[in-house]
C-alpha cells in the first residue's frame, strides 16, 4: 500500500480539498496530497459531483473498486482546478465519515455476532 503522510489540519479551512473539472467534462471533488511530481495531482477520496435538477448536488464515489486508496491524477487531463467553498467542503467531509463510521459500525456488529450476545443466534 502506498505511503500516505497523515497531517492532521487544524480548521476544515486548512483541509486540501479541491474540485477538479475534467476534460472528460466530470466534475469531481477530492483530497489533495503535496507531491512533487509535475504532471500529476495526488488524490484521495475522489467524488464524482453531479448536479441534479437545478438545486440538489450530488456525490458519488469516482472510483469505487479500487483497492488504492492514493490516486495519480494526470494534470494533461485536468481542465482547471479551484477551491471549494467551506459549505460544500464540510458536505464532502461529512460523507467521508459517515463511511468510515459505517465501517466500524459494521466490523463492531460482526464482532458481536462472532462472539455471541443475547441478540444475535
Amino acid at each position: 500500500m502506498e505511503d500516505i503522510e497523515k497531517k492532521f489540519p487544524d480548521s476544515l479551512e486548512d483541509v486540501p480539498v479541491k474540485m477538479f473539472k475534467l476534460i472528460s467534462g466530470e466534475s469531481i471533488i477530492a483530497y489533495v496530497h503535496d507531491e512533487d511530481e509535475l504532471d500529476t495531482i495526488a488524490i484521495e477520496e475522489p467524488m464524482k459531483m453531479v448536479m441534479e435538477g437545478e438545486q440538489q448536488l450530488v456525490f458519488s464515489p469516482y472510483l469505487p473498486f479500487s483497492e488504492s486508496k492514493l490516486h495519480h491524477m494526470d494534470v494533461h487531463n485536468i481542465m482547471f482546478e479551484t477551491d471549494v467553498h467551506l459549505d460544500i467542503k464540510a458536505y464532502y467531509m461529512r460523507i467521508l465519515l459517515d463511511q468510515v463510521e459505517g465501517i466500524e459500525q459494521e466490523k463492531k456488529e460482526t464482532s458481536m455476532a462472532i462472539r455471541g450476545n443475547s441478540s444475535l443466534h
